[in-house]
């Protein structure tokens, strides 16, 4: 008897040691919000950075993502790329690539010279981590000031000074100016969520404003939450004989500094057409193979975006099909891809205006935004991947292909790639009035 009472007792204590690990430790979706007053609650509402991000138990929530990825830092570096910004990097805490904390609060600069993060590290952790830093003489665990190479070191290979400390028992780790975290400051209260992202100055025409992640059901959304903002658009769905593209991206008109002049709006869209082996209907480049169907849209006199090796395509096939749709000038890899084009046109147009970029309604059907379109992407992720990867193959393929062009494939290729188990992905962005949503639909848990 008293064997028996010893082995249970061995399997209560296994039982709940595995679910305090699986509780706190494990990969899995957690959402939570800053505490009011706190030091990363603060931290948020000091409006002292143009950037700033919140996450609550980022080594579970990053953990369902991290399942997915071959290599994650190859993943955040080409969504910065696309994205146009600077990857994000958090400084390593001891063997833990994310410090197992309940939360996370980080802010910065758009540069990343000056920023400042904070760790609520769980609190047996943290102890033996400033411990072992105190043995190990370790600054990143028990504290101290430190010098590490400063953003791009190809660009900026002067060294900044990186301070680290406990402070209200909370891991921080700052360069350049700290600013006033005093608890002084008034409260601020946050939703819970299992991300936020707080956007103080405008980056690629993104509205300011908080950026929240959240599950609705099965699926994930980011959404803009700020005072004016409004329902993002949708695209009208397809009839039921007309297939959806694979891949549509769409930009508004814009104007960046880099630019000598205004760009105009611009479309474009992947389609499935035909299947490995099978070339019928399907733009074929002699030795070089074939590739997937795919077009471009602009208003009337405008262009911003090519077809991949359109200047090829004039040389090998003599010059490429091209219409006229909705308001749209079309150009298209292939004649099948052209048809897929034109039938798609005016739920383009029923999306937004050639000509202005203005939107035209939103999904609801109630009366007309009237914002501009800033940018959009619906994908079938799966398919999506496979054409991707058959474009980047074919590039591999072309004598003195831009690596500009490799890259960009190369980084829609990684982007996509974990996002594969989801059914559909949802993005637009609108400026006058403001709105972002970005829904991640079907993906399994």
């Amino acid at each position: 008897m008293k064997r028996l009472r010893t082995i249970t007792l061995f399997a209560v204590a296994v039982v709940l040691i595995a679910g305090h690990v699986w509780y706190w430790y494990a990969p899995r979706a957690r959402a939570a919000a800053p505490e009011p007053g706190s030091l990363p609650a603060r931290l948020l509402a000091a409006g002292a950075y143009d950037a700033c991000f919140w996450v609550p138990y980022p080594h579970q929530n990053m953990g369902v993502l991290r399942r997915r990825l071959e290599d994650g830092a190859a993943w955040l570096a080409a969504v910065a790329r696309v994205a146009d910004l600077p990857p994000p990097v958090l400084p390593g805490f001891g063997p833990f690539a994310v410090p197992p904390a309940s939360e996370i609060a980080a802010c910065s600069d758009l540069s990343g010279d000056r920023f400042f993060l904070v760790a609520r590290v769980y609190p047996t952790v943290a102890a033996v981590a400033r411990l072992a830093g105190k043995l190990a003489d370790n600054p990143w665990l028990a504290g101290g000031e430190l010098r590490e190479p400063g953003g791009d070191a190809a660009n900026s290979p002067e060294e900044r000074q990186v301070r680290v400390a406990w402070r209200e028992g909370m891991w921080t780790v700052s360069s350049g100016g700290v600013p006033d975290l005093s608890p002084a400051r008034p409260a601020e209260n946050f939703p819970a969520n299992l991300g936020l992202f707080r956007l103080a100055k405008e980056v690629a025409e993104l509205p300011t404003g908080d950026y929240l992640l959240r599950r609705q059901g099965d699926d994930l959304e980011v959404a803009l939450s700020q005072a004016a903002a409004v329902p993002a658009p949708e695209l009208p769905p397809a009839p039921p004989a007309e297939p959806s593209p694979v891949l549509l991206a769409v930009a508004g008109p814009s104007w960046p500094a880099a630019e000598a002049r205004p760009l105009p709006a611009a479309a474009f869209a992947l389609f499935d057409i035909g299947e490995e082996g099978q070339p019928e209907g399907r733009a074929a480049f002699g030795p070089l193979g074939t590739l997937p169907g795919c077009a471009v849209f602009h208003p009337p006199g405008g262009g911003r975006w090519q077809v991949p090796t359109q200047g090829l395509a004039g040389l090998l096939t003599g010059g490429l099909p091209r219409g006229n749709a909705a308001g749209w000038q079309i150009v298209a890899v292939d004649a099948a891809s052209l048809v897929r084009a034109e039938a798609l046109a005016p739920r383009l147009t029923a999306l937004m205006s050639p000509e202005s970029g203005i939107v035209a309604g939103s999904p609801g059907g109630t009366p007309a935004q009237g914002g501009r379109l800033v940018f959009g992407l619906w994908a079938q992720p799966a398919p999506a991947v496979r054409l991707v990867a058959r474009v980047r193959r074919f590039f591999a393929k072309v004598p003195l292909a831009e690596p500009r062009q490799m890259q960009r494939w190369s980084d829609w290729e990684t982007l996509l790639k974990p996002l594969a188990p989801c059914e559909r992905i949802a993005l637009a962005a609108t400026r006058s009035p403001p709105s972002f949503r970005l829904r991640l639909e079907g993906c399994s848990r």
